[in-house]
């Protein structure tokens, strides 16, 4: 064997609409200063478009998860995750990501961490960057994880197993608390004098939501549009620099761009309304209750994050917010706690379980929908040079 690389073993697996490289805790170093070369190397990174390495191109398809044992009671695995940046040597620790959270159970179940309980297997999942647990309920024949179903979600082509995941306690993810600065609306400054409002709320992953019209758009732009409008990202992106000073995760929003890219999410939203999806295909604004438009690693996601979509939810209930007052009003919705959110791709639907009598309102979870692939395992070569 050479003795300028080395392997690694992992996985790659698509959880919702992300796809990552998983990889067993104990195959890497304990110290995240030590595993950040390690992961550029695999995926490629930086290069737009991560030739050399696992790396698909986006920011969907440039994510991590490391798996092991669980280090508290209530949990039955560790996950971390680590978003791997294409364009710049950086590795982003900060937050989770729910679409990937979706094909840690079945991993976790194909590797023998935890034992199948056919026909559906609970997987309790610490996540370690927000300390928060997931519950997993996933679809398990012959003691491994079943992928044949007749579950679909926008942004994946066809159908598989259903995997139900309901993030628990999300509120407080980041920051300690549902709304960070305690208020449903802020007024950010920004460059030049202007101020623009938005709702930071904090259930999953903090994000930071604006209204689609003071932005100078509809709400129902697709990616392509949202990146052409650069006036439009140049302040979704300074309001999420600023707010990201805010929570204490950079020491000045000059910084935010480059020590923090990943956290806080940023997006817009607003009333729903007729569109055509990325595909081509119609929505009719009586099918969902809210537009909703993410950035991700200051690009438009390609369809909506889960972790997105779970503040989203929470956000529909906290008076005052944004999201609050451009959602469909709850007795116009079909199902109680329900809130479907018209993106990109389609509609996403997540469920809140909630105490509203509360305040601050008590979220005891939120529930979605999810499809996962296990796609391969083997072994990464890894240049010894990015080894510890």
């Amino acid at each position: 064997m050479a003795d300028d690389v080395m392997p690694i073993r992992c996985s790659i697996l698509r959880g919702g609409t992300s796809r990552g490289v998983f990889f067993l805790q104990e195959d890497l170093p304990t110290d995240r200063a030590a595993i950040e070369p390690i992961l550029l190397d695999v995926f490629g990174s930086p290069d737009p478009r991560q030739i050399d390495g696992l790396g698909g191109a986006t920011s969907q398809t440039s994510k991590v998860a490391i798996i092991g044992p669980a280090s508290r009671p209530d949990a039955d695995i560790d996950y971390t995750f680590a978003q791997v940046s294409v364009s710049d040597p950086l590795i982003d620790w900060g937050g989770n990501c729910g679409n990937l959270s979706a094909a840690v159970g079945p991993f976790a179940i194909d590797a023998g961490l935890v034992t199948a309980t056919d026909p559906i297997t609970t997987v309790r999942i610490h996540n370690t960057n927000t300390a928060k647990v997931i519950v997993a309920q996933v679809p398990t024949h012959a003691g491994r994880s079943l992928l044949e179903g007749d579950y679909s979600i926008p942004g994946v082509p066809g159908t598989a197993a259903r995997i139900l995941l309901e993030f628990t306690d999300p509120a407080g993810s980041i920051s300690g608390r549902l709304l960070p600065t305690g208020r449903p609306i802020d007024t950010i400054p920004l460059a030049g004098g202007r101020m623009i409002e938005a709702s930071i709320v904090d259930a999953a992953n903090p994000v930071v939501f604006l209204r689609a019209s003071d932005l100078g758009l509809a709400g129902t732009e697709l990616p392509a549009e949202i990146e052409a409008r650069v006036d439009a990202t140049a302040v979704l992106e300074e309001a999420r620099s600023v707010a990201a000073e805010w929570l204490g995760l950079v020491a000045d929003r000059a910084e935010a761009t480059r020590r923090s890219p990943g956290l806080p999410k940023v997006g817009f939203v607003a009333p729903p309304a007729d569109y055509v999806t990325t595909a081509g295909a119609p929505v009719p604004a009586d099918a969902f209750d809210l537009c909703g438009r993410l950035m991700s690693m200051q690009t438009a996601h390609r369809t909506y994050m889960s972790t997105g979509a779970i503040a989203t939810a929470v956000a529909a209930l906290v008076p005052g917010t944004i999201v609050a007052t451009a959602v469909r009003p709850a007795g116009e919705r079909p199902i109680p706690g329900s809130i479907r959110i018209g993106h990109p791709y389609g509609i996403m639907e997540a469920v809140v379980r909630a105490d509203l009598g509360t305040d601050p309102i008590t979220i005891y979870g939120v529930a979605i929908g999810r499809t996962a692939r296990h796609i391969l395992d083997g072994r990464v070569w890894v240049r010894r040079r990015a080894m510890p």
